[in-house]
């Protein structure tokens, strides 16, 4: 949500808190330093770079969210919480925000917060990346068990942006759990369609399908080679998985 800022801003500790111009220029340099670190891989320099920029411009909600996600990739899930809570202070009806706040919630099971920030995340008119927003919806819904809200959700996700990879992933999950394989191998065929560079996922699970429905022997042999071609990776250990049945 892009809005311009007041020019005085009340802060915890003292009556008010004026932030010049150069500040915030300074700022806003340091929160693409950080962004470019973390790009780059280097998340102890952009921890840094954003922790200077939050020393600078307390009012930008920009630092403590993209501070949040660099604190994650470290593994240092309460500090994220930390800066994710005072990024929403700033701005609480933040899409980006509450997406990745979200995002954390549902990596740690906390399936009924993530639903709720991704819920309150649709509420802003202003964010155009409405369709991941409803993609990690599914995914909430489909981890609370939730399937037929899972669909729905990954369904408009796919519609509004065709293109959007998870939520063609997402949408076969759904529909699997929902126990509609045939719409699931749909789903994970749009995701092969769509987006062939990433795809593998949608493979190994169209091919377990097949080994376990109408098609054994074609499924069997669709998840040995797929165990070649992805061995060592997590994808091939889920295609020796269903090869074998466990």
């Amino acid at each position: 949500m892009i809005r311009s800022l007041p020019l005085l801003l009340l802060l915890t500790g003292s009556l008010c808190a004026c932030v010049s111009a150069n500040r915030v220029t300074r700022a806003a340099a340091q929160i693409d330093l950080g962004g470019a670190y973390y790009r780059e891989g280097n998340p102890e320099a952009s921890i840094e770079a954003l922790r200077r920029a939050e020393d600078l411009d307390p009012r930008n909600w920009r630092a403590p969210n993209m501070l949040g996600i660099a604190l994650l990739s470290k593994g240092l899930p309460d500090e994220a919480e930390t800066e994710f809570k005072r990024a929403l202070k700033i701005d609480p009806g933040e899409a980006e925000i509450l997406v990745n706040y979200g995002a954390m919630k549902l990596r740690q099971g906390k399936n009924d917060e993530a639903i709720a920030m991704f819920t309150k995340a649709m509420g802003d008119l202003d964010y155009r990346n409405v369709a991941l927003v409803l993609s990690n919806l599914s995914l909430a819904y489909s981890e609370s068990g939730r399937y037929q809200e899972a669909v729905n959700s990954a369904r408009e996700a796919t519609r509004r942006a065709p293109t959007l990879c998870q939520g063609w992933f997402h949408l076969g999950l759904a529909e699997e759990k929902s126990g509609h394989p045939d719409e699931a191998v749909t789903a994970y065929s749009g995701l092969i369609e769509n987006c062939p560079t990433e795809s593998d996922g949608a493979r190994v699970r169209i091919a377990c399908l097949q080994a376990h429905g109408p098609s054994p022997e074609l499924g069997r042999e669709a998840l040995r080679g797929l165990v070649e071609q992805t061995r060592g990776t997590p994808l091939g250990d889920q295609a020796r998985a269903c090869l074998t049945g466990s």
